[in-house]
């Protein structure tokens, strides 16, 4: 039997059913008559078919079908080629609310996930006219993921009760049946269409964090001289949430040999920007102007590279403040979010952005728009201190110590957060407060001082100088 670019596949019972009586010249509307189902389920079918097979034409799927019944190799037994690409089919979310007309909703979210998630050039997914072909069938999940060539599913269901609905999704591993994350959405029906994009943006970051988590395999691996650019690629993003020196030197190896391989890689030029970002944000580049700068230029290249890349602005964005580069900063980040705006991580930064230039009830806003699409992201701590400093900024002091203690939680080598922590008191004349504050601080972060505030710089150059004072005040050594 053929080969397809992507490799063999495997039809299911039905498809290959429809298949064989398409090939033997039955008609769309025969077929449905016979199978009692709807025409333009056949077509669904067939387009499947077509796909999977490789094949344009019905004499073509003819030829392939009677040449796979005289080979050994028969393609009931053919598997799927896994992309190299996470993959991820989103199933129709099911209707359990026994009201038919709510069906326009659960149709809905399905469809609204597979086109944000479809905007990610992270993943590769299928497409809704294949993966609601499965409306309505009880199959196993392992079944639905080998037929189609995926990695994850995603299914769901919808609820109403009275005048709320409950929507549950559920991130599965299409080769283990295992549960990856899951989560619960509540709301009032009128207010549906907002809830439909709250559940988009919330299980489209979810889904996005969690692939890149679990999707490149075992970081200790990645020696292996055989992996690809893409494998190099997403493992260094992996280490990019370790948040540590070692974790960064790594992964700037593995883009390294990524970038020799294909120096024209956007996805490797944008996730090494993040990791120079980083490294010089963290505290651990020997020179922070000159990585911060060099992490701007990844960025740009990258957005040059791939100007339809939410990632590549949104690393371009967030290495631009560093440089004093705020109002750029804040036009990139604004693009990301246009392209994407489900992309949790731009919302958040572009948050950052806002909060240092003053403008203050943006900034939390967008934060709680990332907080609330994206709960379990590892580096939330970035957005818990990002309303925290706006917070402060505002002279909301018993906030900023709130928020700040949250980021401190989660991260207690986050020293930006410490620094909010401990200038809040000064502000808020708790003196003694503040001095409890510098020596937690280097406890953990025994080597902080007072220049580390810059760099998160402020446009306003007296507020700046007020916050080191402040951080003076409270003991922090200069």
């Amino acid at each position: 039997m053929n080969k397809s670019a992507s490799g063999k596949t495997k039809l299911s019972d039905r498809e290959r059913e429809i298949a064989e009586a398409y090939a033997d010249g039955a008609s769309y509307h025969q077929i449905a008559e016979r199978l009692c189902i709807a025409p333009s389920t056949v077509r669904t079918h067939l387009s499947t078919v077509f796909r999977k097979l490789n094949v344009s034409s019905k004499l073509d799927l003819h030829k392939l079908l009677e040449n796979a019944q005289r080979n050994s190799d028969d393609y009931h037994q053919i598997q799927t080629a896994l992309p190299e690409k996470p993959s991820i089919a989103v199933l129709a979310f099911e209707n359990m609310s026994g009201d038919p007309e709510q069906e326009y909703f659960s149709d809905g979210i399905s469809e609204d996930i597979i086109t944000a998630l479809s905007r990610s050039p992270w993943l590769f997914i299928i497409a809704r006219n294949t993966t609601f072909t499965y409306k309505g069938e009880k199959l196993d999940v392992r079944h639905i993921a080998e037929e189609l060539g995926v990695k994850y599913v995603l299914e769901g269901s919808v609820r109403r009760a009275g005048n709320r609905i409950r929507v549950t999704a559920q991130l599965i591993d299409g080769t283990t049946g295992g549960h990856i994350w899951s989560e619960r959405y509540d709301g009032q029906l009128e207010d549906v269409f907002d809830l439909q994009d709250e559940i988009t943006r919330s299980v489209v970051a979810s889904i996005q964090t969690r692939v890149h988590l679990t999707a490149s395999g075992p970081v200790e691996r990645s020696s292996r001289p055989d992996l690809t650019v893409w494998e190099l690629t997403m493992r260094a993003w992996h280490l990019l949430y370790d948040f540590t020196p070692e974790s960064f030197a790594t992964a700037t190896t593995l883009l390294q040999r990524a970038l020799e391989h294909d120096p024209e890689s956007a996805e490797a030029t944008l996730v090494m920007s993040l990791i120079h970002h980083h490294s010089a944000l963290m505290g651990y580049a020997e020179d922070f102007t000159e990585t911060m700068t060099l992490a701007h230029e990844l960025g740009r290249r990258a957005t040059r590279l791939d100007d339809r890349n939410e990632y590549a602005h949104w690393a371009y964005g967030i290495s631009g403040w560093g440089i004093h580069k705020h109002e750029a900063s804040i036009a990139a980040l604004e693009r990301a979010v246009e392209l994407n705006p489900n992309c949790s991580l731009a919302y958040g930064s572009l948050g950052t952005a806002l909060a240092l230039v003053g403008r203050l009830d943006e900034a939390i806003a967008n934060q709680e728009i990332a907080i609330r699409s994206n709960p379990r992201d590892p580096s939330i701590f970035f957005r818990f201190s990002g309303i925290a400093f706006a917070k402060y900024l505002g002279g909301d002091f018993d906030a900023a110590v709130e928020w700040s203690t949250r980021a401190i939680h989660r991260m207690p080598q986050w020293y930006f957060a410490h620094l909010i922590h401990a200038a809040s008191h000064v502000r808020a004349d708790r003196i003694a407060e503040a001095r409890a504050a510098v020596e937690s601080c280097y406890e953990v972060l025994p080597g902080t001082r007072v220049a580390d505030a810059n760099r998160v710089p402020l446009r306003d150059l007296a507020e700046m100088q007020r916050f080191r004072d402040c951080l003076r005040q409270a003991g922090l050594k200069d």
